[in-house]
């Protein structure tokens, strides 16, 4: 059960670990290939899978997020995104997510495991995707203005992960949608 006084802090630790090996500098950092970087995250994403099931799963967090959405927040969010979204973890996209991220050829792997995943899940891959790419966009935009001042005096290297990072999505998204108008 989500222990709402303790959940900030634990969201913000899987923060922490999920943006730390493609977005803050450290030693290593510099010469380290992004796909080996991804596969860092997925190993990052892998330690709190329980976690995030958890918060997927939780009608404690719809209710809030139904309030949230009342009062006027989290405005490029909508109640079909949060769905989309919950559903993917709750039914295996989590676990399809971490293995496609700590394979060595991510995107065959990606399309072997959205052919694992029921078919609602493999409907809402590219939608999904397609927001998770707006909204990686706009939460690391943040983050580097936060840290850095600006994204310009980001570091090269993790404004380079950034355009990767987003390419990457780019490209799961075209292959979500070519899967699904195939209609494996």
């Amino acid at each position: 059960m989500i222990n709402p006084f303790t959940a900030q802090a634990e969201i913000s630790r899987i923060q922490q670990d999920v943006l730390r090996p493609l977005y803050t500098m450290y030693s290593g950092q510099e010469a380290a290939p992004h796909a080996w970087l991804l596969a860092e995250t997925g190993r990052a994403i892998a330690g709190h899978r329980h976690y995030i099931e958890e918060v997927c799963g939780s009608r404690l967090v719809s209710i809030v997020f139904k309030i949230i959405k009342f009062l006027g927040g989290a405005e490029q969010l909508t109640a079909e995104d949060f769905a989309r979204f919950t559903s993917y973890v709750n039914d295996g996209g989590i676990q399809a997510m971490i293995t496609m991220l700590l394979a060595i050829d991510k995107e065959n792997t990606f399309v072997e495991e959205l052919q694992r995943l029921p078919d609602h899940v493999r409907t809402n891959a590219a939608p999904m995707l397609a927001k998770a790419k707006s909204l990686h966009t706009d939460f690391i935009t943040g983050f580097f203005q936060e840290t850095f001042g600006s994204v310009d005096d980001t570091p090269a290297k993790l404004r380079d992960n950034f355009v990767r990072s987003r390419e990457f999505i780019s490209r799961l998204v075209q292959l979500a949608t070519t899967h699904q108008e195939k209609g494996v």
